[in-house]
């Protein structure tokens, strides 16, 4: 369970951004670029949808994901 939302619920987030959520959490972003084709095709959804999912992420549980550029690449973690 992922606690710490502030005003936030789980039910008020998408089933997509609780995967996108944990997907960030599981992986290496900050190491490793981060990839948004390679993000839709693990979750079986498109581009436009990831970037959505991290928009909200970033504006909901912004205590808990950090977006950053790297040496010429996005660099994403999650708590």
């Amino acid at each position: 369970m992922i606690i710490g939302f502030d005003n936030m619920s789980m039910e008020d987030l998408s089933n997509l951004e609780i995967r996108l959520y944990e997907y960030i959490k599981n992986n290496d972003f900050e190491s490793n670029a981060w990839s948004s084709t390679d993000a839709a095709t693990k979750l079986g959804c498109s581009e436009d949808e990831i970037y959505e999912g991290l928009a909200n992420l970033s504006k909901f549980i912004k205590d808990k994901i950090w977006i950053h550029y790297d040496n010429g690449a996005l660099r994403i973690s999650a708590e």
